[in-house]
């Protein structure tokens, strides 16, 4: 984006915080009906928290944030995948699952095809949902690398600045977008007035969803579980169990076998073990699997826990039951409609998942397009 004559940008109508999914849908959403808008992301690539990684095979593309959705029950990003042409395929729940009470216990066996009978994935990966956005999202449109640190409200418009990798930087847009999680919000920017004292309580006791929590993906040559009969799926309900929970992580083709699984150790002792994780997961997965689990191709471990723009301190004890989200007061504009919160965790309906990331972004479209 040029400089104007005065060395600041021009005024933008809309900045929007967070290139998550959120904030490029709506981005492309808002781009038809205001075009002088722009989307700042701290990180250096767009995405958030989804993200998928590619494996030791060319082909072999692995989801280190979601998984899955629900296209019966997820009507939004059911009909965004159908519009960028994505491939849905089922979670493979053939064959007997695993659950094992304790590490030196066999695991015992049980037939659970109705847990994810609904449940989808995207060929690719989750990340096609990003790219696809992106494909109607002009470059110029992209900050990468641009970390908030203050939000100013100047009555007519808002200043933001940003620390950039080589300087401090100050913004003026007409409206603001926070497409970003309420409790990183909270923890990372100086708002100027300073927000309400019950609104900063209710964004700093609004948790960020999987934020405390890390994946692990294993690669091998042959889904060897398969031909065992097993369906990939292993519960550990012990304490110390390194992966709390195991899934089948195949695509949907003959060349790819993996497995990929939830921890069960909490973030500060994923820390102290960090080196040795892979090698930990690796003799569960014998323990659980068999001698064939031995040697994957490759373990890659994502720890939400240590991303600094997923998580604060307060995130590393993870939340294992669902948060009510959607709070009214995150909803509504604020600083006199130059104000917005957006992202999964103000959404009415699914928050925390990619469709409530959708809702999101449908509310504040509507609210800046009246």
């Amino acid at each position: 984006m040029p400089n104007d004559t005065d060395g600041m940008m021009p005024m933008l109508d809309v900045a929007i915080i967070g290139a998550g999914l959120s904030g490029l849908s709506l981005a492309e959403k808002l781009l038809p009906h205001k075009p002088n808008i722009s989307v700042f992301e701290a990180r250096d690539r767009c995405g958030g928290r989804v993200l998928s990684a590619s494996g030791p095979t060319q082909d072999f593309t692995a989801d280190l944030g979601p998984t899955w959705l629900w296209p019966s029950d997820q009507p939004r990003i059911a009909a965004l995948a159908e519009r960028l042409g994505l491939t849905l395929f089922p979670q493979w729940d053939r064959g007997q699952s695993l659950y094992q009470v304790q590490a030196d216990a066999l695991p015992a066996t049980y037939i659970d095809t109705q847990t994810h009978a609904d449940a989808r994935r995207i060929a690719g990966g989750c990340q096609q949902l990003i790219d696809g956005l992106l494909q109607g999202i002009p470059e110029r449109i992209l900050q990468l690398e641009h970390r908030l640190l203050t939000l100013s409200d100047q009555g007519s418009h808002v200043d933001l600045t940003f620390a950039t990798d080589s300087s401090v930087i100050t913004i003026q847009a007409r409206q603001v977008v926070l497409a970003a999680p309420p409790r990183l919000l909270a923890s990372n920017i100086t708002f100027k007035p300073a927000l309400a004292p019950g609104l900063l309580s209710l964004m700093q006791d609004t948790p960020t969803w999987m934020a405390g929590h890390a994946k692990a993906v294993l690669v091998y040559e042959q889904p060897f579980w398969r031909q065992k009969g097993y369906s990939g799926k292993a519960i550990s309900a012990y304490p110390s169990a390194v992966l709390a929970e195991v899934y089948d992580a195949c695509l949907d083709n003959d060349h790819t076998a993996a497995l990929f699984g939830f921890f069960g150790l909490p973030a500060e002792i994923r820390q102290q073990y960090r080196d040795s994780l892979p090698a930990l997961i690796v003799r569960q997965m014998v323990g659980l699997f068999g001698p064939d689990a031995a040697n994957p191709l490759s373990v890659v471990i994502q720890d939400w826990s240590q991303e600094a723009f997923t998580a604060t301190a307060e995130d590393r004890m993870p939340v294992f039951t669902h948060p009510v989200y959607g709070h009214r007061s995150l909803q509504l504009d604020h600083w006199q409609d130059k104000l917005y919160f957006c992202g999964t965790e103000t959404a009415s309906r699914s928050g925390g998942y990619l469709e409530g990331a959708l809702d999101a972004s449908d509310r504040v479209f509507t609210a800046l397009t009246l």
